[in-house]
């Protein structure tokens, strides 16, 4: 795995390796991608801010859709009203009921779907999991926040959620955290995905310090089964890179 000092880095290095040397060229759904299967990198200085590419016209879409996406999984809604706002892109996956299944923050912090109700204890919510696994046992390898869950798994569904799992690990007073994606598309989902994943590591850590207060951020930690570039978007992907100026495109 190589390690990056920053998500710009990490960002700008999976950009050049998908679009210059792609294992395979394949086509799920019709849609043609450039793609490399357990792709991963690491990043030794994690902080949650916008990408920054050579691109200053995409920087500024980046940027925003990014706050927009990080207030809408803050308020931890699932209803596809809320997501439009951000995006029409998301009433095209919107459920019968009109929810969305890929709202990350309804996912962790409001939906309790792990627990011991069996031993008459409640349910608890991913995050709540994943904080009093680390505060019963530092050394702990059970603070694994689940994503997708086996209720999305039904034919029809338009929104199968791409996070697999996040997992939180505490070493030599570093909090470290790696997530695990089924798919990743680089321009629409890990420009946006990486900085935010990057910001449940200072969630964690400041939910984390009244009981370990010499704790520090470590390491995060990215694998995606299938890294990919949509055919239509591999001229953003060269503007980014500053292989196309935005004037000529």
């Amino acid at each position: 795995m190589t390690i990056f000092n920053s998500v710009h880095t990490a960002y700008a290095a999976t950009c050049i390796k998908i679009l210059l040397q792609p294992e395979h060229i394949s086509a799920p759904r019709g849609q043609k991608i450039l793609e490399r299967l357990d792709y991963s990198f690491g990043i030794d200085n994690p902080a949650a801010e916008a990408i920054r590419t050579n691109d200053e016209d995409r920087n500024k879409v980046i940027a925003a859709y990014f706050e927009k996406e990080k207030e809408l999984y803050n308020s931890c809604t699932n209803k596809v009203m809320d997501f439009e706002k951000a995006s029409k892109f998301w009433s095209k996956l919107q459920n019968p009921d009109g929810t969305v299944n890929s709202a990350y923050g309804h996912l962790l912090w409001y939906k309790k779907s792990q627990g011991n109700k069996q031993f008459g204890k409640e349910f608890m919510t991913p995050w709540e999991w994943a904080k009093v696994s680390l505060i019963q046992d530092k050394d702990s390898r059970q603070a694994v926040a689940h994503f997708s869950l086996p209720e999305h798994h039904w034919v029809g569904n338009k929104d199968q959620v791409c996070t697999l799992h996040a997992t939180f690990t505490i070493r030599d007073n570093k909090l470290h955290l790696s997530v695990v994606m089924r798919s990743n598309d680089v321009v629409k989902g890990l420009a946006y995905d990486l900085p935010w994943f990057v910001s449940l590591m200072d969630r964690m850590l400041a939910d984390l310090q009244p009981t370990y207060p010499e704790l520090t951020k470590g390491t995060y930690r990215h694998l995606a089964h299938s890294m990919h570039i949509y055919e239509r978007d591999i001229e953003t992907v060269r503007r980014m890179l500053g292989q196309v100026s935005s004037q000529a495109a």
